[in-house]
């Protein structure tokens, strides 16, 4: 407000006059015509229609007609499909120039998992950068101590989360990001403390809680199905008892221990508690997906290598990763193992109709910004859902997730104009979702030769984009 009244006052001076110059400046005008219009609300799809913009929203939809003139720039998409914009709702941003690698594989909107403790900060940082996605900034990781990721925010009390929820509330982040080795009592004074101030809490499940008790907390998405398997078994108490603090691969000794024991009807009641509780699910099936093949090289000689940085792909070979780096071939076995089990339990909870969140965990290895959301919708597929289940999943449920909807979610008058012009139908196949011929990132036109130069950049990248 106070910068408001400055602005009126100090009208002659030249920062306040360009923003109000610039609003008065009449708003660009495209049509794309004979496009097929996906409803991905739906799945029905619309022939030959008209579709107007005017600068950052849609203006109308409506049958191709001769008799009426397209207004403004022309876009021919005879042949073609027109969705919204994709979201990814798990990654993490490393370096600035990472981020047009998400626009030019049509993605427009990304959830961030590992913030910053200054989050004003990593907003401005990332809104410097000329071409990006929208982006919702989770805060610094919440962990116990010790934590796993250098950065966390350590929480060993419930008076630690109480403090924790106020100071990440006033530092302007969207949600709290919570991590493995929280103490059960501090979690369900973070919860509480959460609800009260009105922000969401979000990720993994915390060794010492259950999912069910997680979701009647009001934990809002977890990530990478964690702790699914363990509450779908019978041995679910004794194995929650056996998990802390114990090294990751014993961890994952007693998931194997879980899946051998599912118990389907007890998880059927958690996925029913879900719906009930509105708990959301990002299985990210792309990251279990590369702990499982990192041993393989057909897999790890990904072509898509090239738009990496030289310190990534160094980074992401097993043997520079803290995680992986000892891994005997039988642990890669062991992984792949999960892996198709974690695709079997996403398809039941599909089945089940637990709401589910399209997710990479991008800048995992193999994770690839942008590129991998494709892979992550193809997975889904895999796992038991529809084309249109898997493409709803990156757009209206993200979206819905947001509390979004009534800006973004569809292709409709009043929206937002984040779209993109793909070559083949996605609902006949799900891959088509990256066949992109343009991209429309809040009403900016980027056509191929556009996105082509995106990608070019990237293989050429300084490296001097790091966030800090």
């Amino acid at each position: 407000m106070y910068l408001r009244s400055l602005c009126v006052v100090l009208a002659l001076a030249l920062t306040c006059v360009r923003p109000l110059v610039a609003q008065t400046q009449p708003q660009e005008t495209a049509t794309i015509t004979h496009v097929t219009v996906v409803d991905v609300a739906t799945g029905k799809e619309l022939p030959d229609q008209s579709v107007v913009l005017q600068g950052e929203r849609i203006l109308s939809i409506a049958p191709f007609d001769s008799a009426n003139r397209p207004r403004g720039r022309v876009i021919d998409a005879h042949g073609k499909f027109l969705i919204p914009g994709l979201w990814d709702m798990h990654v993490h941003i490393q370096d600035l120039e990472d981020l047009p690698l998400y626009v030019a594989n049509g993605i427009t909107g990304v959830r961030l998992m590992f913030g910053s403790k200054h989050t004003l900060s990593l907003r401005a940082q990332i809104t410097s950068a000329p071409v990006a996605p929208e982006v919702i900034f989770g805060s610094a990781i919440v962990d116990g101590d010790p934590p796993v990721w250098p950065g966390s925010i350590i929480i060993k009390n419930p008076g630690d989360a109480h403090r924790t929820v106020d100071e990440i509330k006033a530092d302007g982040a969207d949600f709290v990001k919570i991590y493995n080795d929280i103490p059960r009592d501090a979690y369900f004074a973070l919860a509480e403390e959460a609800r009260k101030q009105n922000i969401p809490f979000v990720g993994h499940l915390p060794y010492g809680v259950r999912a069910s008790e997680a979701s009647d907390a009001g934990q809002r998405s977890i990530e990478h199905l964690d702790g699914i398997a363990i509450a779908c078994s019978k041995r679910e108490e004794s194995i929650i008892k056996e998990l802390r603090p114990l090294h990751y691969l014993e961890k994952m000794n007693l998931v194997v221990e879980a899946i051998h024991s599912f118990d389907s009807a007890q998880c059927q009641a958690l996925l029913a508690q879900f719906r009930r509780n509105g708990t959301w699910q990002v299985p990210t099936l792309t990251v279990h997906r590369g702990m499982a093949f990192l041993n393989d090289s057909h897999f790890t000689s990904d072509a898509r290598l090239v738009y990496m940085s030289g310190e990534v792909r160094h980074r992401w070979q097993p043997e520079n990763d803290f995680r992986f780096r000892r891994w005997p071939p039988a642990e890669f076995e062991l992984h792949r193992g999960v892996f198709n089990a974690d695709k079997q339990l996403t398809g039941i909870m599909f089945r089940a109709g637990v709401p589910l969140l399209a997710g990479t965990d991008a800048m995992n290895p193999f994770c690839f910004p942008g590129f991998s959301l494709h892979d992550e919708l193809a997975l889904l597929v895999e796992s038991g859902l529809t084309p249109l289940a898997a493409l709803q999943s990156a757009t209206v449920r993200a979206t819905e997730f947001l509390g979004r909807s009534e800006e973004l979610d569809l292709i409709d008058p009043g929206k937002r104009a984040d779209l993109v012009l793909l070559s083949a139908d996605p609902l006949a196949d799900i891959h088509n979702t990256a066949q992109i011929q343009a991209v429309w990132l809040h009403g900016k036109y980027i056509d191929r030769p556009a996105l082509d130069a995106l990608l070019d950049a990237a293989k050429h990248r300084s490296g001097k984009g790091k966030l800090h």
